[in-house]
């Protein structure tokens, strides 16, 4: 008879976890290194430490609960998520992975169950890309982070994750001692809510993920003219805005020309110096490219760039790629007979988000994970919203599947 973990408990975590950077009407802001994310991670520390974990804090400013097992095991079981959010986002996008870990911990510990491996519970550090990319601290676990991304900014005005990392104790010269091997992971389990609406729509209660799809995105830099909006005549003009505009509209083009699934967004433009009485001198805009077909994703990125360098006052700078990721087939398997097994329906599926489960895929490691559903879909939004009911059932297959693969490894 498999145990049933505490939904009440795990609900009421999540709903504690929640108040921290909360705002009546603007959702959770904890945005990464921010006060509200170190208390954030501090919440978690403790909530470790009151179930025996031990608990210790990276280079990279992850916090790594570890529950030991005496095994012989040279590598360790790993729950991973994230507890930063985006500026006014949700209570459950990462929150979820990191509560169903804590509780499974204490699921095992309840019933004097002991895994053949030691488990981790890892809250990553910078999985929305505060600063300047995203996943910051997973890639750093598993060697996948460029030493020069954490000295860049996402913004002219906004710290790196070097600032802030220094800004909370650590330093960031140090950053690569967070870098662990392959070797020391036996497989990463994920759990997250879909931040798409497939699920609900279906009324599917269980997805199974088989891939998370790559990401590319790129920093367009366009150089003008800044000069007086009322007296330089429209010929004279060299307005950095007008000489920017044509890709918003070539992008989707490009895209649809190319593949029916891949997607790509222009959802941030600066212009300098942003007055209105000022011909714009700069405009900067981030293009991100998604796909399960990285081959599709370089077409569209060589597209841009032979416009680009075409183009007077353009350039193009690579803010990261990340490759499609498929995970581990039996993995995936796990998590259908998991679902199977509590009676839960289920679909097997991609995700069109970034996780730090691709780190670890990415990096050799074993990988699952389970998407439960999130209510039409709605994510890094105030009104993001799942049902207990699908927490807990998430959090019971996860649990299972940390079952299936200790009575594999045992027998």
């Amino acid at each position: 008879m498999v145990p049933k973990i505490n939904g009440e408990r795990l609900w009421s975590d999540l709903m504690e976890l929640g108040e921290i950077g909360f705002t009546q009407g603007r959702g959770v802001t904890r945005t990464a290194l921010s006060a509200s994310d170190l208390a954030c991670k501090q919440w978690f520390i403790d909530k470790c430490r009151e179930v025996g974990m031990e608990v210790r804090v990276d280079a990279a400013y992850n916090v790594i609960a570890r529950m030991r097992t005496n095994s012989h095991s040279e590598g360790c079981a790993v729950i991973g998520s994230h507890l930063d959010t985006v500026p006014e986002g949700g209570k459950f996008d990462g929150a979820l992975g990191i509560v169903a870990g804590l509780e499974c911990i204490r699921t095992f510990k309840e019933n004097h169950i002991i895994p053949p491996w030691d488990v981790e519970v890892i809250n990553f550090c910078d999985e929305e890309a505060a600063h300047h990319a995203g996943t910051v601290g997973s890639r750093a676990m598993m060697g996948l982070l460029r030493e020069e991304e954490i000295f860049q900014s996402i913004a002219d005005n906004r710290p790196t994750f070097a600032e802030d990392l220094l800004k909370a104790g650590k330093n960031p010269d140090r950053i690569g001692e967070a870098c662990r091997s392959a070797n020391d992971f036996t497989f990463y389990l994920e759990l997250h809510i879909e931040q798409g609406a497939r699920l609900c729509t279906h009324k599917i209660q269980i997805g199974v993920v088989t891939a998370v799809v790559g990401i590319f995105r790129y920093l367009a830099i366009v150089e003008g003219k800044a000069a007086h909006a009322g007296t330089t005549p429209m010929q004279l003009r060299d307005d950095a805005l007008v000489k920017a505009a044509p890709v918003f509209t070539l992008l989707p083009e490009w895209i649809r020309a190319r593949s029916p699934e891949m997607v790509g967004t222009i959802g941030k433009v600066e212009i300098h110096p942003a007055a209105t009485n000022v011909i714009p001198g700069r405009c900067r805009f981030v293009v991100e490219l998604r796909s399960q077909e990285t081959e599709d994703m370089v077409c569209v990125r060589e597209a841009l760039k032979e416009f680009a360098a075409n183009k007077a006052g353009w350039k193009i700078e690579t803010i990261f790629e990340k490759a499609a990721t498929p995970l581990t087939d039996t993995l995936i398997q796990s998590g259908v007979d998991a679902a199977s097994a509590e009676g839960f329906s289920f679909l097997k599926m991609p995700s069109g988000a970034g996780h730090d489960s691709q780190s670890f895929a990415a990096a050799g490691v074993p990988t699952g994970m389970i998407f439960i559903p999130c209510n039409q879909g709605i994510s890094h939004s105030p009104e993001e919203l799942i049902e207990k009911d699908h927490a807990v059932q998430g959090c019971q297959v996860l649990f299972r599947m940390l079952l299936d693969q200790a009575s594999r490894q045992k027998g």
